[in-house]
């Protein structure tokens, strides 16, 4: 009986001394309360269609730690549409995104070409 109650102990505080690496509680992902991480460098893909009427780019992109784990191509809405002026599909670009929500948004986009 000892012995299960100090490796139990034991286990209580390896857990409290582990950092947590998403410091964010659920409620707060799924509200769009959480904020990107200020030091996170831009993201970057390569344009496959723009949409000015509509807001919206669509991105080629490798993951984005701690916002898209997997790469792909994606939809994006763009914060304000004149972010999208002079780009066209095959241009590389870096970019800024921001989860609100459901909705993942671009806040910043820079033609790398």
């Amino acid at each position: 009986m000892l012995a299960a109650t100090i490796g139990l102990a034991g286990s209580v505080v390896a857990a409290e001394t582990m950092a947590d690496p998403w410091p964010h509680s659920y409620d707060d992902e799924m509200s769009g309360s959480v904020q990107p991480i200020a030091s996170m460098p831009l993201a970057f893909g390569r344009v496959v269609a723009v949409d000015r009427t509509g807001s919206k780019i669509t991105l080629d992109y490798p993951a984005i730690p701690q916002l898209l784990l997997e790469g792909g191509t994606r939809n994006f809405a763009v914060q304000d549409a004149a972010l999208l002026t002079g780009l066209t599909p095959g241009d590389k670009v870096r970019f800024e995104v921001e989860r609100e929500g459901r909705e993942f948004i671009v806040k910043r986009i820079v033609n790398s070409n």
